[in-house]
């Protein structure tokens, strides 16, 4: 079966929220067939970061919906896939 990659961009609700803590939940939250790939942290707006994330899934359609909706479940950020690619 074919795999694709997700870009998450994940937005922290606030200056205070801390990435590396949010990075580790996101780690536990994603399922099985779910691999992270990399992860980077990069300027967002005025002196707040955001998580880019790439993800590694199946290809099969409603995954990447999916993922974005486990990952928007943890308190303190939202979460969007910007881009998606076939491996």
């Amino acid at each position: 079966m074919a795999e694709n990659i997700l870009v998450v961009e994940v937005y922290p609700d606030s200056d205070e929220v801390n990435l590396d803590a949010i990075l580790e939940e996101i780690k536990k939250k994603l399922p099985e067939y779910a691999e992270l790939i990399t992860h980077k942290i990069e300027p967002f707006v005025y002196g707040v970061n955001k998580l880019v994330l790439r993800i590694k899934v199946p290809e099969k359609e409603g995954l990447a919906d999916e993922i974005e909706n486990i990952l928007s479940e943890i308190e303190g950020i939202s979460a969007e896939v910007v881009r998606m690619g076939r491996l």
